[in-house]
């Protein structure tokens, strides 16, 4: 897991948006715990800032959007007035919540796991690549 980015530190009141704000989208419910019970707004967020710098300018301004605003309010507001800074929100929220191993656990999501090629399943897997390789390169172009 990559760790934070020194230089995405949030401040108090961001931290106090963004979870006010991230428990509308995470709600404590059917037995899954809130986005602030599992510390995404004070430990996770900037892991998942650390992962995704590149976010870290729209996270920062959908904090600054609608602050007068209940925070369900906000979150309907930036979704309908700025879905760039609403997906940059949602994406690293969803993202900080899932990095934690507890909410892990709940999903019965143990992460990535090495799971090697045992010898005598070799010969299952050549069979299925074979028509991959004699099939050749094929790619379609995203631009």
């Amino acid at each position: 897991m990559t760790t934070s980015d020194p230089n995405v530190t949030l401040t108090d009141h961001e931290r106090d948006i963004c979870g006010a704000r991230a428990d509308v989208l995470i709600p404590n419910a059917a037995g899954m715990p809130a986005a602030t019970q599992m510390d995404v707004h004070t430990v996770w967020i900037e892991r998942a800032l650390g992962a995704r710098p590149d976010l870290a300018g729209r996270f920062r301004a959908s904090l600054a959007e609608a602050v007068d605003e209940p925070p369900a309010e906000a979150i309907e507001t930036l979704h309908k007035n700025s879905p760039e800074l609403f997906d940059a929100f949602s994406l690293l929220v969803a993202g900080a919540y899932l990095m934690n191993p507890e909410v892990r656990a709940l999903i019965g999501y143990p992460g990535q796991e090495n799971r090697p090629v045992a010898n005598d399943e070799v010969d299952t897997y050549i069979h299925l690549l074979e028509p991959v390789v004699e099939r050749g390169p094929v790619y379609r172009p995203t631009v």
